[in-house]
């Protein structure tokens, strides 16, 4: 090999080592995932995993309380189509959705066939602009009986189990946050475990007991499983993080 080929070799694989070694982590979902001040309670269990990224990444979150699969899309500049604008050769996208899809009283509600459509869609974009997809079933919520024990939440299993279908037909990595969530409140009596979550709080002016969306606390503890997760499973997304 000549020294003009070694060097143009030498050069690509510079570059595809600088490649992996920096780029961003796109968050795109609901309220358990979005970004939040530092005075709230509330937290989001995607920013909680900042300070576990390898020099060079960083996290840029898209993510939207209250929007579905299909309603992050809408908008003149949608939410979606910033997490587009942001994606780059290398980077990764956790999606996460299936809490405001799964109410079927209001006009959130995402048909489960449809919900696994959307998510097939965005695999293909995220992966025609040269980035990673990796698919998250929704954190489950933080509710106990009147006995203490934690209780599953079925809704959210429904499109847990909607999700994983998607991800196993579009050969998209898939973390389990439902099932890892209730394994952390399940292991919690109910104290310890609500507290994971931001409890009292308003609505509308009207006092509530907040059990869907997690603290701080809750948010770390969670973005803790994920990773764990991703590397005891050896997931490509493990290799982003220390």
């Amino acid at each position: 090999m000549n020294r003009i080929c070694m060097k143009v070799v030498a050069g690509a694989l510079l570059a595809a080592v600088m490649s992996a070694s920096a780029g961003n982590l796109i968050l795109v979902g609901d309220s358990t995932l979005a970004t939040r001040k530092p005075e709230q309670r509330i937290g989001s269990w995607g920013d909680s995993m900042a300070d576990k990224l390898k020099d060079g990444w960083k996290i840029v979150n898209v993510a939207v309380g209250g929007r579905t699969v299909k309603s992050i899309q809408y908008g003149k500049v949608s939410s979606w189509q910033r997490a587009q604008n942001a994606m780059q050769q290398g980077d990764f996208v956790i999606v996460q959705f299936g809490i405001n899809d799964a109410s079927p009283r209001t006009n959130k509600f995402v048909r489960i066939p449809d919900f696994k459509a959307e998510l097939a869609k965005f695999a293909d974009v995220i992966r025609a602009k040269g980035a990673t997809p990796v698919f998250c079933s929704p954190v489950t919520s933080g509710t106990y009986d009147k006995d203490g024990k934690f209780v599953r939440n079925q809704s959210r299993a429904k499109y847990a189990a909607a999700t994983r279908d998607i991800a196993a037909e579009k050969n998209v990595d898939f973390i389990d946050m439902t099932e890892l969530t209730s394994q952390v409140l399940a292991g919690l009596d109910k104290a310890a475990g609500q507290d994971l979550y931001v409890g009292k709080s308003t609505k509308d002016g009207k006092p509530i007991f907040d059990t869907c969306h997690p603290s701080k606390a809750g948010a770390k503890r969670y973005g803790e499983a994920f990773i764990k997760d991703a590397k005891d499973r050896k997931l490509a997304i493990a290799s982003i993080f220390n």
